[in-house]
């Protein structure tokens, strides 16, 4: 019996594009360090750059706003587990005292 091989899938459109992005930036690297890039190269470049910038500036405040939302969470049910304790205690006294 022949196993199928999975399904090899597209790449999202962002990752093919960041992907593409890093390349040229790569190239157009290259070429300005052997000093051969011209000045439209070096629009590019830079705008690509920029891309980049805003790309992970954009993941930056993402991930900090994710943070900030997991520790309001942690918070929000740290107080809950310690209202049910406490209320588990309070049951726990009533049903001690209505024994004795």
């Amino acid at each position: 019996m022949t196993r199928r091989k999975p399904a090899v899938r597209a790449l999202h459109p962002s990752v093919q594009e960041r992907l593409n992005r890093e390349a040229a930036i790569d190239a157009l690297i290259q070429r300005a360090l052997r000093g051969v890039i011209t000045i439209p190269e070096a629009a590019v470049l830079a705008e690509y750059v920029r891309a980049d910038r805003r790309a992970a500036d954009k993941t930056r405040k993402r991930l900090t706003e994710t943070t900030q939302a997991l520790q309001r969470h942690r918070e929000a049910a740290a107080a809950a587990i310690q209202q049910l304790e406490d209320h588990i205690a309070e049951l726990t006294n009533q049903q001690q005292e209505t024994a004795a």
